[in-house]
């Protein structure tokens, strides 16, 4: 059955199952309508549709067509909901650019990938990105492995680097491409085999650089040592300048990967993930959009976090895209909207508060249910965190607020017990103990004892014990 048609007032319906005729929204016309290709998603129907205007997408989450392109001549439809015309190639109707058209082409071997010239192009069920650290000339693919020359790279989440894992696909590399001079080969240029250790976890051989990492230790188990080719390093001028970054005459590295926008000359290390140069400020190999590199500062202890300022804005590392709209997914560092650089602080070393003049903010989010002007952190034990307002109770690990527990007239006793007008509290095992006499309880040591007018209470192994008097 034909899913879209005319029908007597000349206007393009979709025919569902069950007979109904919706009109379909946008814009569309009669007037040279042709259906280019369908694309069944479940129990939806997306297309690509054409009339007199030029292609349209049709969502069918939506039930509307929008045009994207009038290059009908060059259009044409590669695969499901990627297309292409002279000028872009498509995922549904949104442009991917840079793009190249003329190089576009499914990766066989794997649902999820295509490429071009510029970059590979990672689709799954649920995300599409691009990713530009592969070398697509060399690019290839097993399910949900692709590789180049030197990297191995495994698609979860987002696309990672995945060299440790090379074990897995060796065998079938070798024998599906035993003429490619790629890491599986016994002749390849790059192994690690005779590498030295510069510092750290910087290695090199005569011609080659390599970053460490380490992955798999445990319990009776030996952690596994990977060594990534750091590509395009100069070895002559390749200077490691801590732990994670290093530059050569020509670029500036972290880990692995190039910082492609960052001067070696001028590039410093922050600590941690954060770097800098003259211009611009860099956390995790990516550059921080907008960042002041003159004003900016890491808030010590909370690295982990990611959590930084400059003279206008407050930071903080979350897993979003590298850039929009379709930048691959990635540890990147953020803007706090609302927050207030001048005096915003981190209360705790593990950042699981922060407050500004204004805002409380749990790990780095603005709570915006708890009243800043009666907010009071109270203790750190790792890995619970406590604080309190006039509402209530608050413990960071879980984000949970305490039941049962008046926050106006909450004491913290010490680092074992608290109380409010009504009930007792143990910060060992979160539990409020409303059977205990909140009026005539009180600590008797520091070490976890206590006592009300008929118990007496203490901590063993985590767990509260009550005895009577």
């Amino acid at each position: 059955m034909d899913r879209f048609v005319i029908n007597a007032n000349a206007l393009v319906v979709l025919q569902k199952e069950n007979g109904e005729a919706v009109l379909v929204k946008g814009g569309i016309t009669a007037d040279g309508f042709e259906v280019l290709s369908t694309y069944p998603n479940g129990w939806l129907t997306f297309a690509y549709l054409k009339d007199y205007q030029g292609i349209w997408w049709f969502n069918a989450r939506t039930n509307k067509a929008s045009l994207f392109s009038q290059d009908t001549e060059a259009f044409h439809v590669v695969h499901e909901d990627y297309s292409s015309d002279s000028q872009h190639v498509y995922l549904e109707d949104k442009p991917v650019s840079p793009s190249d058209p003329g190089s576009f082409e499914l990766l066989p071997g794997t649902p999820y990938f295509a490429k071009d010239k510029h970059q590979l192009y990672v689709k799954d069920s649920q995300h599409f990105h691009v990713f530009d650290e592969i070398d697509t000339s060399s690019a290839i693919a097993r399910h949900d492995y692709c590789t180049d020359l030197d990297h191995l790279f495994h698609l979860s989440s987002g696309l990672r680097y995945a060299n440790e894992y090379k074990y897995e696909i060796v065998d079938w590399l070798r024998e599906h491409y035993p003429d490619i001079p790629g890491w599986w080969r016994t002749n390849y240029a790059h192994h690690a085999d005779d590498a030295m250790q510069l510092t750290g976890d910087w290695y090199a051989t005569a011609t080659s650089v390599f970053y460490r990492t380490e992955s798999g230790g445990g319990y009776r188990r030996d952690a596994k040592d990977t060594f990534h080719l750091v590509r395009s390093a100069d070895r002559s001028s390749f200077e490691p300048l801590d732990e994670q970054f290093a530059r050569d005459r020509n670029w500036v590295y972290f880990q692995c990967r190039i910082i492609r926008e960052a001067d070696p000359k001028s590039f410093e290390s922050l600590g941690g993930r954060f770097g800098r140069d003259k211009q611009h400020v860099y956390y995790n190999g990516y550059r921080v959009e907008g960042a002041d590199a003159l004003t900016f500062e890491v808030l010590g202890g909370t690295e982990h976090l990611g959590f930084s300022r400059d003279q206008n804005h407050v930071y903080h590392a979350q897993y979003a895209r590298t850039s929009q709209p379709f930048g691959h997914p990635d540890d990147v560092l953020q803007r706090i909207k609302g927050a207030d650089a001048a005096t915003f602080e981190v209360l705790t070393p593990s950042g699981s508060w922060a407050v500004d003049a204004n805002q409380v903010y749990l790990w780095g989010i603005v709570n915006k249910k708890i009243d800043r002007a009666s907010f009071t952190h109270l203790l750190e034990a790792d890995p619970q965190s406590w604080a309190k307002d006039r509402n209530s109770l608050y413990n960071a690990n879980g984000k949970r607020t305490v039941k049962g527990i008046d926050g106006a007239s909450f004491v913290m006793l010490n680092r074992y017990w608290g109380k409010d007008d009504q009930a007792v509290f143990s910060f060992v095992t979160g539990g409020v103990y409303k059977t205990a006499d909140a009026e005539t309880f009180q600590v008797t040591n520091d070490q976890g004892s206590a006592e009300d007018k008929l118990f007496r209470y203490s901590i063993h192994d985590g767990a509260v014990r009550k005895k009577k008097k």
